[in-house]
């Protein structure tokens, strides 16, 4: 899920980065497997996966179009093809009908079974997607309680877990006066954007990013507040702290497609060796070093000697810019006006 603003020029301005978890259609599916484990026997199941592959494929395929039509309010018993396989596979282990095994579990107004099909009452069905539907509400009431939310006055449901009904009323129910959009052939929509997206890229003009970001480097040391042992000398003589994280983005900050973000101090390249700017990303807002266990290392970037004498010739502003999945790091040296720079695939 990401909230939109659409700008006045067409372009998209992302106001919420894209989040949310596993709860679409394949969470309802696996609810489903799990409850025909329950009633046939989680041996049964791995068997018919096993040696009938064809047969286990066929019960989801079937699935994916029944769970579309699912209704809110409908009263009618739901009718589900079932492997021979799979019922022969319960009485062999079972030793008891799958008939009787419903009897037994006080399910006989709810489940039918009739040759190769079952009869499910729609309350059962719908239990299925509790789980999926209330996560994924959840979620939307979260995002749209956030006071940069208030403004936002549409929801567009796109996906193929977008056409059950269920999904449609819950999200509706939710999201309060909101108009609610679901386009026709939603599941495709997805990939019509995507392709629209790589033959225009400029259509989204800003992003909210997923991450801190920041690069690896040296600190003033301060006694007062950083540990000894991290203290070294550098080769211009000065105290310094290493392994600090230097944020230059934090995250859910809205930045601009392609401009430079200044780092908020300069840094000094080495005169004697190779000077290594180690990229890293972070789920922390404020991140102290890169060795905490919430940072992840993206990429180095590696700049040859540098060719000052003086701690001051050789001073370099470090920018960062943002593309689709890729980041541009670049050194602008100060005394020469010379500028490197290197890209980093964040796939």
């Amino acid at each position: 899920m990401s909230v939109h603003e659409k700008n006045l020029d067409g372009t998209l301005k992302e106001l919420h980065r894209a989040s949310g978890g596993p709860w679409g259609g394949t969470c309802v599916d696996n609810s489903y497997i799990d409850w025909l484990a329950k009633m046939f026997g989680e041996d049964a199941m791995d068997k018919l996966k096993k040696n009938v592959m064809r047969d286990y494929f066929d019960l989801l395929r079937e699935f994916e179009t029944k769970k579309r039509n699912v209704l809110p309010d409908s009263a009618k018993m739901i009718n589900f093809r079932v492997s021979a396989a799979l019922n022969e596979f319960h009485n062999e282990g079972d030793g008891e009908q799958i008939t009787k095994k419903i009897e037994r579990l006080n399910l006989k107004n709810d489940v039918k079974m009739q040759r190769d099909t079952l009869r499910v009452s729609p309350d059962i069905v719908r239990s299925w997607f509790k789980y999926s539907i209330d996560k994924t509400v959840g979620h939307v009431r979260e995002i749209l309680a956030e006071p940069a939310m208030k403004d936002v006055n549409t929801i567009l449901l796109v996906g193929g877990f977008a056409e059950c009904k269920l999904v449609q009323e819950a999200v509706k129910n939710a999201v309060g006066g909101r108009a609610v959009i679901v386009p026709e052939e939603a599941g495709l929509a997805v990939l019509k954007g995507a392709v629209l997206f790589g033959h225009k890229p400029q259509l989204v003009s800003s992003r909210c990013v997923k991450y801190t970001y920041g690069y690896e480097g040296k600190l003033p040391f301060d006694e007062s507040k950083h540990p000894r042992d991290k203290m070294v000398i550098s080769e211009y003589g000065d105290k310094r702290i290493e392994n600090c994280f230097i944020k230059v983005v934090e995250i859910d900050t809205s930045v601009e497609v392609g401009k430079d973000l200044p780092a908020p101090s300069r840094s000094v390249l080495y005169k004697t060796t190779r000077t290594m700017f180690p990229i890293y990303a972070s789920k922390e807002r404020n991140p102290t070093f890169t060795t905490d266990p919430s940072c992840i290392k993206v990429g180095t970037f590696i700049l040859e000697k540098a060719s000052g004498e003086t701690k001051e010739e050789n001073e370099a502003q470090i920018y960062f810019a943002f593309g689709d999945t890729e980041l541009r790091v670049s050194v602008n040296m100060l005394k020469t006006g010379e500028v490197f720079s290197t890209i980093l695939d964040c796939l």
